[in-house]
């Protein structure tokens, strides 16, 4: 596992030097807190801190107005995207297809521009190119955060839990950190489909997963889950933003199987997942045994409602 400073440290070595200077300007307790740092081409630098995005001026002082903030140019582009890629390009066709690379220290470097389509492929981006815009997106690791859910949850026995909560929630962080307290009992399938929970570079979790935990990186949650539950036996199987016709399927098959299940969506509350159709429709089956709802916010990453689903509320 990298420590929260060596994230920050490993996502600086992506920029051209006179950026990643003007980054180190930020007073340490701000550059701490950085969730994003975005290069827009022609426009400027800015990095998200508690949800606020900020534009960054030369002396490394962050701003809610541009005109003193730095301006992005094509050279930066151009380097941030190159270095990201290992300047091996070619070698990262999938990724690129995708709009986004998991860079050493885990962190997710996203990016946009033109689009190449290939009409044999359902998706139909095959590449991207005049990139315009890079993300790049700090990974973070909060120690304990799952505790309220773990204890209230799994105090006695495995249950299957839905995470719900809106954009920026907290739901994958929480997740992550229900994935290692339980991986020290119980043997577990993790389904890291854009490789956001456990952020796996070369085969190996720059964020800790846990000892117990089998890491299924880069599969679609339909191959994921029905390879998991056929060869790796696991006790618990997590997967992460459910909701998408195909995964249904799959998830009822592992619970069939005797596995449980703990998967986040995105629902802004209960009413709201029971309005989704396909999330609905697991709900209505029983495939959940409890829903956390998470809050926004100061309240980011927080238990604010526990339902026993067929219950009462906690």
């Amino acid at each position: 596992m990298i420590k929260e400073n060596s994230k920050i440290e490993k996502a600086l070595e992506i920029l051209p030097e006179n950026l990643k200077n003007i980054i180190l300007r930020i007073p340490d307790i701000e550059r701490m807190r950085i969730q994003d740092i975005r290069l827009r081409l022609n426009k400027f630098l800015t990095v998200t801190v508690f949800d606020s995005e900020y534009f960054v001026t030369e002396n490394g002082v962050l701003t809610r107005s541009f005109e003193k903030a730095v301006r992005i140019t094509k050279s930066d582009i151009e380097y941030t995207f190159n270095k990201a890629f290992q300047n091996s390009i070619h070698s990262f066709k999938r990724e690129i297809s995708q709009g986004y690379i998991t860079i050493s220290g885990g962190n997710r470097v996203g990016f946009c521009g033109n689009a190449v389509f290939n009409p044999m492929r359902e998706y139909g981006v095959d590449n991207v190119k005049d990139i315009s815009s890079i993300n790049i997106r700090i990974a973070r690791e909060i120690n304990g955060c799952s505790f309220d859910i773990f204890s209230r949850v799994f105090n006695d026995e495995i249950k299957s839990l839905l995470i719900i909560g809106p954009p920026c929630s907290g739901k994958t962080t929480v997740l992550r950190d229900l994935c290692v307290n339980l991986s020290k009992y119980h043997r577990i399938s993790l389904i890291d489909e854009r490789n956001e929970i456990s952020s796996t570079v070369n085969g190996i979790s720059q964020n800790n997963v846990g000892n117990l935990t089998d890491v299924f990186c880069s599969y679609n949650k339909y191959d994921g889950i029905m390879t998991a539950v056929k060869v790796m036996s696991p006790e618990i199987l997590i997967c992460d933003e459910i909701g998408a016709k195909e995964d249904n399927k799959a998830l009822e098959y592992a619970i069939n199987s005797g596995v449980a299940l703990i998967a986040t969506a995105h629902c802004t509350d209960y009413e709201d997942a029971r309005r989704r159709i396909t999330v609905s429709k697991l709900l209505k089956d029983g495939v959940f045994d409890y829903v956390a709802v998470l809050g926004k916010g100061s309240m980011c990453g927080k238990l604010i409602k526990l339902i026993k689903v067929g219950g009462k509320n906690d």
